[in-house]
C-alpha cells in the first residue's frame, strides 16, 4: 500500500499555473508518489495516477511535463527528433517513460524497466534532479 502521502489540499488547485507551481514546489514529494504508485501497479499514466492517489490527473501530466523538460535538454540538444522514451533511474530502479505521440499533450506512461539500456540512450537519476531543482530553488 502507498507510504508517501501528498498534501490533502492539493485537489482545490484548479488553475494550470498553480498546479505548475505547487508541482515544482514539492517536487520531490511528487517524485516518491509516482514512483512508489509506478512499482506498484508496474505502469502508470494519468487515469492510473488519479485512480491510486485521488488526485487530479492534472498533477501527473505538470509533472511528467517539468521532468521531460528537466531531462530534455540534455537529451535532445539540437531539436531535430522528439524524445519518445526517456530511461530513468529512481532509488536503484530503472523505469522507461513513454510519451505516446508527438505532441506535448500526448499521454504519457511511466514503467519499470528490467532491460538494457540502448547503447545511444542515457540513464537519467531522477533523484539527482529532484536535489538540483531543490537547489535552484534556494
Amino acid at each position: 500500500m502507498s507510504k508517501v502521502t501528498l498534501s490533502d489540499d492539493l485537489n482545490s488547485y484548479n488553475s494550470k499555473a498553480l498546479i505548475r507551481a505547487k508541482v515544482k514546489e514539492v517536487f520531490s514529494e511528487f517524485s516518491a508518489k509516482i514512483f512508489e504508485l509506478a512499482n506498484e501497479a508496474e505502469a502508470i499514466d494519468s487515469k492510473k495516477f488519479e485512480a491510486l492517489s485521488g488526485f487530479k490527473s492534472d498533477f501527473y501530466n505538470e509533472y511528467c511535463s517539468q521532468l521531460k523538460g528537466f531531462f530534455n535538454s540534455s537529451t535532445n540538444p539540437f531539436g531535430k527528433r522528439p524524445v519518445k522514451n526517456i530511461y530513468l533511474t529512481y532509488k536503484g530502479k530503472n523505469y522507461i517513460f513513454t510519451q505516446q505521440g508527438i505532441t506535448e499533450k500526448a499521454p504519457v506512461s511511466i514503467a519499470l524497466y528490467s532491460g538494457e539500456i540502448p547503447f545511444k540512450e542515457t540513464l537519467h537519476d531522477v533523484e539527482k534532479a529532484c536535489l538540483k531543482l531543490r537547489f535552484q530553488q534556494q
